[in-house]
């Protein structure tokens, strides 16, 4: 038997885990056999072994290369933030999380699997010290923003950033991955708006408002 070439050894793995990520979205993981995953993606059991020794090492594939897309889409969103408390900016941060729940439903609907079989034992790198990450991509923009006293007094700008980057994601999960239908009441535009303000307004100094208050009377809810 010829030797496949590494395009097409890619290629099997591509439908191999693409059934199986259907499998496992739609019945679970634990309800999902390998004899499932075969018969879904038309390989034989035997050649599926071939090319994954469990299902374990499938799920892990998918969670990798999803991992790795995500991860690149992050740093592409952080890289457009010049100024990272300011109100455009976290409403733009705001937008893109959307568009990233948006374009990954997939991703996210795993680690909801992941939380509720493994107890979240493949996406914990996704959550653990995000909020020190944060300090490393702007701890210089926040030391500049609390030196020119943009935010109130005792107000630490990293965990607020990583407070409001966690409630966009948790906002735009629940509305297009659980059936939020407008759970805060309000349409998309009106919750980045509404949320924007709560954690720019209720954390920057008097000051630092009074110089966004033109900025301030656009959004609104």
């Amino acid at each position: 038997m010829p030797k496949l070439s590494e395009s097409a050894i890619r290629k099997r793995k591509d439908t191999i885990e693409a059934a199986a990520r259907e499998l496992f979205i739609k019945q679970g993981f634990h309800a999902t056999s390998m004899r499932d995953i075969s018969k879904r993606a038309t390989v034989s059991l035997g050649n599926l072994y071939n090319y994954y020794p469990t299902k374990d090492a499938i799920f892990e594939s998918i969670i990798d290369g999803y991992l790795e897309i995500i991860d690149e889409e992050l740093k592409a969103i952080f890289n457009g933030i010049d100024e990272p408390m300011e109100p455009s900016n976290l409403r733009k941060l705001g937008e893109n999380v959307g568009l990233l729940v948006d374009k990954h439903s997939d991703f996210w609907l795993l680690m909801y699997i992941d939380v509720l079989e493994f107890r979240n034992q493949h996406f914990r790198k996704m959550f653990d010290g995000i909020t020190d990450r944060f300090r490393k991509i702007f701890g210089s923009r926040f030391a500049e923003a609390e030196s020119r006293g943009d935010l109130r007094t005792g107000v630490d700008a990293a965990p607020v950033f990583t407070a409001a980057y966690m409630q966009f994601f948790n906002y735009f999960l629940v509305e297009k991955l659980f059936g939020g239908n407008q759970h805060l009441g309000l349409t998309d535009e009106q919750a980045l708006n509404c949320l924007t303000k709560i954690f720019a307004y209720g954390t920057l100094s008097e000051k630092s408002l009074a110089k966004f208050k033109r900025e301030a009377s656009t959004l609104t809810a």
